[in-house]
């Protein structure tokens, strides 16, 4: 598994992850306006069979009904394993059943079958690869105007693991056709291991490409929950006390939701991550001034490096304390949406080597892939960025947040990936 992934993205997520943050489903018929028709080809072979009488062998002649190929041609400067990866997925399109399919992932192969080109094509394309953290290395292929290829190399070779083949007709098939991802930003300082400190962000981003839109769901860090450890604790504690993977099974017990893995970083990484990023772009909503989070900023748009960033996402001295800050940390999610959909999807895998260097991450490489292309098929005003709702109780003499029955409108809203911009 590759190691680190995916916060901005959530933003990259897709997301980014956001992600983000990402889904998909997908789907069309062929290609309008092809009215080329098509004369099937008949082979013939000839097989013997042995009978028990004593008599000579019979021969049977048997025929076999194959529509014929039609040539797809996937141009490309250079000639590595992925180039070639791509030029056989093509050729495969445009014969299914005379040239063997590529290694592709399983989804993929199901929501190809049956589809047949009525004519053949040439498309010139691009390729951009990039190694991430720990050898995993993931790859994007443009072809023609709009055609995308996803691959990821995970130790046995390039697999296609998602496309976009809009020269046949076809929606975008980049894995499941919803995505949920938890977001954990630690509150470890710098010089600290940062995976395992307490969760001091928590977010889920959701994505439904097939409808364009998804969601940044905040969850209260000090939210009162059920743990695998014997009693009862702040959500912000089972990272440090029991594991990342402890959250994510919490936060589906909670919701209901299949949130499929998580990435994680903390406060040096997130700095480093938006610096090394370019900042990312923040329509901060009013003024402030905090000496304790160091956030001294001015109302209105403008870009934050890391240390800004940081602040603005860890100010809570504001009104609605921790409820605010985490609204405040999805908006720097989505401003970092918008910027890698400006980057442009063949600086994907930069990207999320890039990412790679500050995160952790359960996510194999493909499904980083495929959950970080998403975003590109999203708009930004159709991702709701909400707060789960709570009340502040003294429990056992701790400050918890106690979720209100109203949380659960808001898990189900997101049923479907998107989730609906608070009024």
């Amino acid at each position: 598994m590759p190691k680190r992934s995916l916060a901005i993205a959530g933003a990259v997520v897709a997301t980014l992850i956001v992600a983000s943050v990402g889904g998909l489903l997908l789907f069309g018929g062929s290609e309008e306006g092809a009215s080329t028709s098509i004369t099937q080809a008949a082979i013939t072979s000839t097989t013997s069979a042995a009978t028990t009488s004593t008599t000579a062998p019979t021969t049977t002649s048997s025929t076999t009904t194959l529509p014929p190929g039609v040539p797809i041609a996937l141009i490309l400067e250079g000639d590595g394993a992925l180039h070639r990866a791509a030029r056989d997925f093509y050729a495969w399109l445009g014969a299914p059943y005379r040239v063997d399919p590529p290694p592709m992932a399983e989804g993929l192969a199901e929501f190809l079958d049956g589809v047949e080109p009525e004519e053949g094509f040439d498309l010139a394309g691009e390729v951009a690869v990039a190694t991430l953290d720990e050898g995993g290395r993931v790859g994007v292929v443009t072809a023609g105007e709009e055609d995308v290829l996803l691959a990821a190399d995970e130790g046995d070779g390039w697999r296609i693991v998602g496309a976009k083949l809009t020269s046949l007709g076809l929606d975008p098939w980049y894995g499941e056709p919803l995505r949920y991802v938890l977001i954990i930003g630690t509150d470890a300082r710098p010089g600290y291991i940062e995976r395992v400190f307490r969760g001091d962000s928590l977010h889920v981003l959701s994505s439904n490409i097939a409808e364009g839109a998804g969601g940044v769901m905040g969850i209260p860090r000090d939210s009162y929950v059920d743990t695998p450890y014997g009693f009862w604790d702040k959500l912000s504690s089972v990272n440090a006390r029991a594991s990342s993977e402890a959250v994510v099974d919490i936060v589906r017990d909670l919701s209901g939701l299949p949130v499929e893995g998580y990435v994680v970083t903390g406060f040096d990484g997130f700095t480093r991550l938006v610096n090394d990023f370019g900042g990312v772009v923040v329509d901060v909503p009013f003024a402030m001034a905090d000496p304790k989070s160091q956030a001294f900023l001015s109302a209105g748009e403008q870009l934050l490096w890391g240390a800004n960033a940081l602040a603005f996402s860890r100010n809570r001295s504001i009104w609605g304390s921790d409820f605010t800050r985490s609204y405040h940390q999805g908006l720097v999610m989505l401003g970092a949406l918008d910027q890698v959909q400006a980057a442009g999807i063949m600086e994907l895998p930069g990207l999320l080597a890039l990412l790679c260097e500050y995160t952790w991450t359960d996510l194999s490489a493909g499904d980083l892939l495929t959950l970080a292309a998403g975003a590109f098929e999203i708009d930004p005003a159709r991702v709701g960025n909400r707060v789960l709702p709570g009340t502040i109780q003294m429990i056992a003499g701790a400050s918890v947040v106690v979720l209100d029955p109203e949380a659960e409108e808001i898990y189900r809203d997101l049923d479907d990936g998107i989730l609906t911009p608070e009024e």
